[in-house]
């Protein structure tokens, strides 16, 4: 009942989620996880029973979600593998699908909660007067002849589990350093919508709901009949 329960709040993030730009959703597995073991029998027919529950593990899901066109020139899109990569306030450098970029108060890239977007050179400079920014398949920006350097694209794949860390931002759980994509795809005036398909998780939804039902409906007929087991066993 434990694991469904967070089975339960996974999906809920899901939904919630569900029309945020670039939102990888969680996906739930469950494994048999053993809690311990007793012997049973006599000495010539004894045995060991092991005895095992059920085990929720959730990991951020790295499919794609759906292109959708924008038209606009700040909108970006990865086609295949790869994150843009984002300097957080601290220094440190998180990951995200979410393409929504804007030229902020000081000329630099950014995205939409103000983080400056990363090219392989370092912050992305825009000066307006120059033009609007094209982008090429590979991430190479440009204003007119004027090259401001490549998207830093990132594949995350190989870095084991990903973590949240707010604003729609990924990193390592386990602090991996993850490589650059050699030849990324990147889509001008698309945004990626979220992974998360809403009839899939409401589906998961009732399939919860039941098996917690039915978990309920055990555990009470376990208790019926260990009090009966003891109210025969204990009659004079």
């Amino acid at each position: 009942m434990s694991a469904l329960e967070r089975w339960q709040t996974a999906i809920t993030g899901n939904l919630a989620s569900g029309s945020v730009a670039g939102f990888k959703k969680d996906e739930t597995s469950f494994s048999a996880a053993m809690v311990g073991s007793s012997r049973v029998g006599s000495s010539a027919l004894s045995g060991e029973i092991q005895r095992y529950m059920p085990q929720a593990s959730t990991r951020v899901g790295d499919g794609q979600g759906a292109l959708r066109q924008t038209g606009k020139d700040l909108d970006f899109a990865v086609q295949g593998p790869g994150y843009f990569q984002i300097r957080t306030p601290d220094g440190s450098m998180a990951y995200t699908r979410n393409g929504e970029f804007h030229v902020d108060a000081t000329g630099k890239l950014a995205n939409k909660q103000g983080l400056e977007v990363l090219s392989d050179a370092g912050p992305i400079n825009v000066d307006i007067r120059l033009g609007p920014l094209s982008v090429g398949r590979t991430g190479e920006i440009a204003q007119g002849d004027n090259i401001l350097g490549k998207l830093g694209i990132f594949d995350l794949a190989k870095t084991g589990p990903l973590q949240r860390t707010g604003d729609g931002l990924l990193v390592s759980a386990q602090g991996a350093t993850p490589e650059r994509v050699a030849n990324p795809e990147v889509m001008q005036g698309y945004i990626e919508e979220s992974n998360v398909v809403p009839l899939q998780e409401m589906v998961n939804l009732i399939s919860v709901s039941r098996a917690y039902e039915v978990s309920q409906k055990l555990i009470t007929s376990i208790d019926q009949t260990t009090r009966s087991a003891i109210e025969t066993l204990g009659e004079p």
